[in-house]
């Protein structure tokens, strides 16, 4: 639930993360226990510097975000 006066919520950055990664830069990764949990810890975080940072634009954040993911997972392949 996205309490007043905060920018963004959990599930909003979750939306706009997966969005960005699989529309956007065609990014495809298998979705399992493991890949769900990374992907709710990083909307988490997402939303927390999106709402608590001043200044921050949230597409920005999001990008970095995903971008050390996409960049981690490569590295594992």
């Amino acid at each position: 639930m996205k309490i007043p006066g905060n920018r963004i919520s959990r599930e909003e950055a979750l939306s706009f993360l997966l969005t960005h990664m699989v529309v956007e830069k065609a990014y495809s990764f298998e979705l399992n226990q493991s890949t769900l949990f990374t992907l709710t810890t990083m909307a988490t975080e997402a939303e927390n510097r999106i709402n608590t940072e001043e200044g921050v634009i949230p597409h920005e954040v999001i990008e970095e975000i995903a971008a050390g993911f996409m960049t981690a997972d490569d590295e594992d392949s």
